[in-house]
């Protein structure tokens, strides 16, 4: 079992983007939402699911139901652990850190909680789109059965 590149690429970049938004913590998502993020049929999905659990990327488990699977994307634990541990040795110099670089990391931390702010406010547009299509559908069937 392989992925192309790109797709592999593709659901890294989605669990990366989903695990920010849940704070690196375990998180339950449908696996039609993740389908719709990233395009792929669910075939590919399953595989995809597969591959990288078995590459240490994901933990998989069961979710609420069998439209639902529990995820922790492993990756950003490993990146958190090595700035943490950056982060120690930084506080260390604290004495020769400026204002300048405070500001700078307060500026870092405001846009990762807009961007995720903002990311938040997308998924809502796109469920309302998604619901308002799905009614102008409906609203067409009404329409042509009025006029038969």
């Amino acid at each position: 079992m392989k992925l192309k590149d790109k797709t592999y690429k593709r659901f890294i970049d989605f669990f990366d983007k989903i695990s920010k938004k849940y704070d690196d913590s375990e998180f339950e998502i449908a696996y039609s939402e993740i389908q719709r993020e990233t395009g792929v049929a669910s075939i590919t999905l399953k595989k995809a699911l597969q591959i990288l659990e078995k590459d240490g990327i994901i933990l998989m488990s069961q979710g609420r139901n069998t439209r639902y699977g529990k995820f922790k994307y492993l990756i950003n634990n490993q990146n958190n652990n090595e700035a943490a541990s950056k982060e120690q040795g930084t506080l260390k110099d604290k004495d020769n850190v400026d204002g300048e670089e405070n500001n700078m990391v307060q500026l870092l931390s405001q846009m990762k909680t807009m961007s995720s702010i903002v990311e938040q406010l997308r998924q809502r547009i796109r469920t309302q789109e998604m619901t308002i299509s799905v009614i102008l559908d409906r609203l067409a069937e009404v329409e042509d059965k009025l006029h038969k």
